[in-house]
């Protein structure tokens, strides 16, 4: 069993690591140079985001979110089927933004949110190809195409640029 000192001193070099990187670091390559497991990796970005440390999961990797930076945030409500759900993230991605989760209202749960991290049109097929490969269906199956979009962006112009596209392509629902 691992003492406190140890998973501490690790969790600040595992933030050490993500300050200093300029890309996303895979949970293998963080694991790799802390020489613990991936599941030690993924508990210890627990603890640091219990901690109010933000830490975005892509699917490249982490990134630690930089909140000195400013960034507008603003959530879309959009429904359409689920051939289409490539196209909507690639017009999102495209404008500069970055898709931060989805989110459905389910008549029994509640709020069903699942976090995205998506930046580039390789993370959204990389997305993609992971719901393919895991047979997995999008959240947007359990609620008939309606769902949200939490979207970031450094510019709100950005955003508004978002908003086009997505109204454009008669995605977006006011």
């Amino acid at each position: 069993m691992e003492n406190k000192t140890e998973g501490t001193k690790r969790r600040k070099m595992l933030l050490s690591i993500l300050q200093k990187a300029e890309r996303p670091v895979s949970g293998t390559a963080l694991s790799g140079e802390l020489g613990v497991s991936r599941q030690i990796i993924v508990q210890d970005v627990a603890l640091l985001r219990a901690s109010d440390i933000d830490i975005l999961s892509t699917p490249r990797g982490y990134v630690l979110y930089q909140k000195e930076q400013s960034v507008y945030t603003r959530r879309f409500k959009v429904n359409h089927a689920t051939e289409d759900l490539q196209n909507e993230l690639q017009l999102i991605v495209d404008q500069g933004a970055i898709v931060t989760n989805v989110i459905i209202e389910h008549p029994i749960y509640g709020e069903i949110q699942g976090r995205l991290g998506l930046c580039s049109r390789r993370d959204v097929n990389t997305f993609l190809q992971k719901v393919k490969e895991q047979k997995g269906i999008p959240l947007l199956e359990i609620s008939g195409g309606l769902h949200y979009h939490t979207v970031q962006a450094d510019q709100e112009e950005i955003l508004d640029e978002v908003e086009n596209q997505l109204r454009q392509a008669g995605y977006l629902i006011d």
